[in-house]
């Protein structure tokens, strides 16, 4: 981690301290009081926030009103779990509401008080799922919503089940729930699953929906039996038929041959074959039986030219197509026995499908036509090609044959955490490369109460990806989210963590945040950022502070003035292009010692233009540019420009006498000179 002093540097010995206010000018404004009144509690501190302060500033009230005008109230919450402050909450705007909360150590001080504070931010943005999953993001699901999946206020249980599962049908409860979700919105939802099915004592019964009759747009309830599956979907059948429910990205072993299904969505159609888009439907297993084919319909060219000819989408009709196989890459072909006008197409099949089917071998297959479309051969000639799901190969008088359904009086569940996003139309599992800490792991830890605090993510969230992601590969990332107890609330937190090819970092915490020290100061009541500082240099040998800004304005004449060394007595101490001598902590305005030291650029100058010239050497040059390296973080805050005063002594062969110079901040380590009182006649407005 890097660590700034940002706005106020401390130099060696420097001392720093409020100079912006006269001593009695807190009380001018104030009602009641006169001049001379001194406060009552008026300090210049430094202190560093705790973990408390993060949480304190993330849930006071006046900075979540804040956030909500702003819309940055998820990046508020990261605030008290990720203990640092990020772009969207900036340290001027939210930490003067902290400073005046009632629970803040120093939250007595009085007008005219300063406090060094030293805070934790990050540089970049926050990834989006820092944001979404940091806070009060946790949703518990309730009994009501087990009662939504199940379809019943009677027959429920207070679990998902594989014939009822969490992930298809979370994302509906989400929906419902937060029906004003906003895009982007996450939430950790807590849930409980089982392996098997409850028993209902219910007898399933087959719908009676599919058919001709279904036109495009219709919205349909299907109690049917999985009947074919292909790597794109399965065939489902009721009475009334069959239909393809269809996905481009179908989630592979999920259903299988005799599942008891109830599907929810809206037809749809392609080409000449009605289907429904799975990806927005819902899908539930029942449970399972054995099902029977009915008489296959024979293909033939002349039926497959006739289908293709269809106006209408009908059902799937379960269909026997004979021919020999030609397998050219991912394409399975039938070709039909004395005919070139129709060939059956093997539709996505299965790797136990393809595994019997042979190129150049003669087969009779079973199974599913779903659809036609024509396309051109070699010869130019158009040819009908027929979708075919595949149920069986070879043998045409086998069914499907599977064991009887499985009920259970009761289920046994355990507890899991999933993360979901809102796209601004749908909810979804987050991607892959979130992960979310389950009971089990904080049992793993040692954590009984289920959740992490103070540094125990640092410790066991890389030892529980090694352990998760054996295979990881160089810059993998992974957003870890896990509950985290702070101040008094356990919330969940999130944090980025990237594979170094041998270790797992936090590659936020480690690479984006920095500690920053602000000063704020307390003027009619109001806290605000003011870096302003103030430098008191004392004369005489040997004073840290005054040797450690005396010297850089030597070095800074070698290094930038044409001909500098020139300018620098022989001990590199002090130099005559201003007058600084870090060997005595002052400014040496002898004109003697500088016509000596120069004869070349002074010999001509009377006395008082030797001093003005070194002064405005200083004023114009060197102080700007040694206060640039010294405070190089230093900016505007809005339109405060903020100053640095520099409390010093000058000598002129006779006397000692104190000065002060007066810089100002005009953009990042950017300063204008501002006043002297060597020149006050001629001292900026």
């Amino acid at each position: 981690m890097k660590t700034n002093i940002n706005r106020v540097l401390l130099i060696g010995g420097i001392a720093l301290a409020l100079g912006s206010c006269s001593e009695d000018a807190w009380n001018n404004r104030l009602e009641g009081f006169e001049g001379g009144v001194r406060p009552t509690d008026v300090q210049t501190i430094k202190y560093e926030m705790t973990d408390n302060d993060y949480s304190r500033l993330a849930n006071n009230r006046f900075n979540k009103a804040l956030a909500k005008a702003d819309g940055v109230e998820a990046e508020l919450k990261a605030v008290g779990t990720d203990k640092y402050l990020n772009p969207a909450i900036p340290a001027d705007k939210y930490i003067p509401n902290l400073l005046k909360d009632s629970l803040f150590s120093y939250y007595t001080l009085s007008d005219g008080s300063a406090i060094n504070i030293s805070y934790r931010e990050v540089d970049a943005n926050l990834p989006d799922e820092i944001k979404g999953l940091n806070g009060d993001v946790q949703y518990v699901v309730s009994q009501r919503d087990y009662q939504y999946a199940y379809g019943s206020t009677s027959d429920y249980a207070m679990a998902f089940s594989p014939s009822y599962p969490a992930a298809t049908l979370i994302p509906g409860i989400l929906a419902d729930v937060f029906d004003d979700a906003a895009a982007g919105e996450y939430r950790v939802v807590k849930y409980n699953e089982s392996d098997t099915d409850p028993d209902f004592g219910q007898v399933f019964e087959m719908s009676d929906v599919v058919s001709a009759g279904l036109t495009a747009g219709s919205k349909v309830e299907i109690q049917g039996i999985v009947t074919a599956i292909c790597t794109r979907g399965v065939v489902v059948t009721d009475k009334g038929g069959s239909i393809l429910v269809y996905s481009g990205s179908f989630p592979s072993g999920t259903y299988k041959v005799g599942d008891q299904v109830k599907v929810n969505g809206a037809v749809a159609s392609y080409k000449n074959c009605l289907q429904i888009d799975y990806n927005n439907a819902t899908v539930v297993k029942l449970g399972e039986e054995t099902y029977t084919y009915p008489a296959p319909v024979e293909l033939t060219a002349d039926y497959l030219v006739k289908a293709n000819g269809n106006e209408a989408p009908v059902p799937a009709v379960y269909a026997h197509i004979t021919g020999t196989m030609v397998v050219d890459g991912n394409f399975y072909n039938v070709m039909l026995d004395g005919s070139m006008a129709a060939r059956g197409s093997v539709y996505n099949p299965t790797d136990a499908v393809k595994a019997r089917l042979e190129d150049g071998r003669k087969v009779s297959l079973l199974g599913y036509f779903t659809q036609t479309s024509t396309s051109k051969l070699d010869n130019g000639d158009e040819i009908v090609n027929a979708n075919f799901v595949v149920t069986d190969v070879e043998d045409a008088s086998k069914a499907a044959c599977h064991k009887a359904a499985r009920r259970v009086a009761s289920v046994t569940s355990v507890p899991r955490n999933a993360a979901y996003v809102f796209d601004g139309s749908k909810w979804s599992a987050a991607g892959t490369d979130v992960v979310v800490l389950q009971p089990a792991d904080y049992e793993a830890m040692g954590q009984s109460y289920g959740n992490l605090s103070g540094s125990q993510p640092d410790e066991f969230l890389p030892i529980f990806l090694t352990r998760s992601f054996p295979y990881a590969q160089k810059d993998d990332t992974k957003f870890v989210a896990y509950l985290y107890y702070a101040g008094g609330e356990t919330k969940y937190a999130c944090s980025q963590y990237t594979f170094t090819g041998t270790d797992w970092i936090d590659s936020i915490g480690s690479n984006g945040v920095t500690t920053v020290t602000s000063q704020f100061v307390l003027r009619d009541g109001k806290w605000q950022l003011d870096p302003s500082v103030t430098l008191t240099l004392p004369a005489g040998r040997n004073q840290p502070a005054s040797q450690a800004f005396f010297q850089p304005c030597v070095d800074w004449v070698l290094a930038n003035v044409p001909d500098g060394a020139k300018y620098v007595t022989s001990y590199g101490n002090n130099d005559y292009y201003t007058g600084a001598s870090a060997y005595q902590g002052n400014f040496d305005f002898r004109a003697s010692s500088a016509k000596t030291q120069c004869p070349d650029v002074y010999g001509s100058m009377s006395d008082e233009e030797v001093v003005r010239t070194e002064q405005m050497h200083f004023e114009r040059e060197v102080g700007p540019g040694v206060l640039a390296q010294l405070y190089p973080e230093m900016a505007p805050v809005g339109e405060l420009q903020p100053t640095v005063t520099i409390n010093c002594f000058s000598y002129n062969g006779k006397t000692t006498d104190p000065q002060t110079v007066v810089f100002r901040c005009v953009e990042k380590g950017k300063f204008e000179f501002v006043s002297a009182t060597w020149n006050e006649e001629e001292s900026a407005e």
